[in-house]
């Protein structure tokens, strides 16, 4: 017995080892890997000055600028153009022959375990989680999460934020938290829905009673003031429009169901997963109601019904004629190396690149994955385009946005190198033969000319009806 109580040591003790081994090699191979992504950031210092000069940038609001140079200090783009002066010890970045454009906005994402854990999503931040530096290496540098979702019974509730993907740094990470009110109801929710309009009316009353008793107070008559109703800050956020309401609407019944509560009470709705938009698209105009689509989305048309329905990829196409603000998003919002390629947020601009096939404009494309969307998440003062006094948010591609081999080759995130595709531990075998612009634009037009034919050309990808 004492002889096989100390064999059940001796291998105790050498399964502790091994274990304590392979902690120490997993412990070194993510520090390398931090490292690798992190080496540009860590080493540049405060107050460095930074330029990326000669490639073609896609500003996105003010055209493209041909052999651009931008200056880039303290975080910010502090200039942009062809002919910028740059300051003595500028770290110069040659990006000629390259696409330089602002970092993609996700607005709708997951990112590692934010907001799952916490009822605040600011206290789930993970800076090293592995999804950071593969939307770093996606080329998407701010994201509208989701936390938490409103319970079964409320309609109004939960937790969002927008968020950088900043990898090992925390404090970088979180731009804004509760940015907008997350609502479940829809149609076949009849109770859910019947108790939000009823909160709504609670609070719209409780607004009117308080604006009745501050005129009264300016006209120095006593009173008393209304008493609030337990529950209604949210509602109170909405009808003051100091954010957003966002809910899925998939069917052209639930987005008309939508907009009838815009109508009532006047509040700002951003509609995702809006399949049907395209059936209902001069009616979401005349509300200037946002939308959060993905194009190649699927639902069968319903035979049922007369009018059209079902789901179209002309359905971007549609909304920008209808003047309706759109984001584009994949059929998923995560980061991952698996799954079916080209459907997350892996290859935001693939996503994009399908919406042009459908007929959409590539300039509106482009908007819709950066200055569009940040503009519905409500960050566009600060991400979306490439400005002066805007947060130095950008990327360098080594082709256009929508060729489907294009890889970033450098992320910046608030003026700081996040990611080089040539240090990246998944991407720096993978190398091109030849020149993914000149593959795509061999006629001599530009990137933005509206003559071209995306479908014609073999670098975007075709628009087949029959599919």
């Amino acid at each position: 017995m004492m002889i096989l109580g100390r064999k059940q040591q001796k291998t105790r003790e050498g399964a502790n080892r091994a274990g304590r081994v392979t902690v120490r090699a997993l412990s070194t191979h993510l520090l390398a890997v931090s490292l690798a992504l992190c080496v540009a950031g860590s080493a540049m210092a405060d107050g460095e000055v930074t330029a990326i000069r000669g490639g073609d940038i896609y500003t996105i609001t003010s055209g493209v600028i041909k052999s651009g140079t931008i200056l880039i200090e303290d975080g910010k783009i502090s200039q942009i153009g062809q002919n910028v002066a740059l300051p003595k010890s500028t770290k110069v970045i040659d990006a000629k022959g390259k696409v330089v454009m602002p970092g993609l906005v996700a607005a709708a994402a997951s990112m590692g375990g934010a907001g799952y854990s916490s009822r605040k999503i600011a206290d789930s931040l993970d800076p090293y989680h592995y999804s950071v530096s593969l939307a770093l290496a996606s080329g998407v540098t701010t994201l509208f999460v989701y936390g938490q979702r409103p319970s079964d019974q409320e309609p109004v509730g939960g937790t969002n934020a927008v968020i950088k993907p900043t990898f090992g740094d925390l404090e970088g990470m979180l731009v804004k938290e509760s940015v907008a009110e997350n609502l479940n109801i829809s149609n076949s929710q009849w109770l859910r829905r019947t108790n939000f309009m009823l909160k709504l009316r609670e609070a719209q009353s409780y607004l009117q009673k308080l604006a009745d008793y501050q005129q009264a107070q300016a006209k120095q008559r006593k009173g008393q003031p209304p008493r609030k109703p337990s529950g209604t800050d949210a509602y109170i956020r909405l009808l003051k429009r100091e954010a957003p309401a966002r809910l899925r609407a998939s069917t052209a019944d639930d987005i008309l169901a939508a907009l009838e509560i815009v109508d009532e009470f006047g509040i700002r709705i951003i509609l995702e997963d809006a399949v049907e938009a395209w059936t209902v698209a001069e009616e979401i105009a005349k509300r200037d109601v946002a939308v959060v689509m993905t194009p190649r989305q699927k639902r069968r048309p319903n035979k049922e019904i007369s009018r059209p329905s079902g789901s179209s990829l002309e359905n971007a196409a549609i909304l920008k004629k209808a003047g309706v603000k759109f984001a584009i998003i994949p059929t998923s919002p995560a980061f991952a190396l698996w799954g079916i390629a080209g459907r997350d947020l892996m290859t935001l601009p693939v996503e994009a690149a399908f919406a042009v096939s459908g007929g959409l404009d590539e300039q509106t494309a482009l908007e819709a994955i950066t200055i569009s969307a940040a503009e519905i998440i409500g960050a566009a003062d600060r991400v979306g385009s490439l400005q002066v006094g805007k947060d130095a948010d950008i990327i360098v591609l080594d082709g256009h946005p929508f060729h489907y081999s294009t890889f970033v080759e450098l992320t910046f995130v608030n003026g700081k190198l996040m990611y080089d595709k040539k240090k990246s531990t998944y991407f720096s075998h993978i190398e091109h033969d030849g020149d993914l612009t000149d593959s795509i634009y061999g006629s001599g037009l530009s990137p933005m000319d509206p003559n071209r034919s995306p479908a014609a050309e073999g670098g975007l990808i075709p628009f087949d009806p029959n599919q």
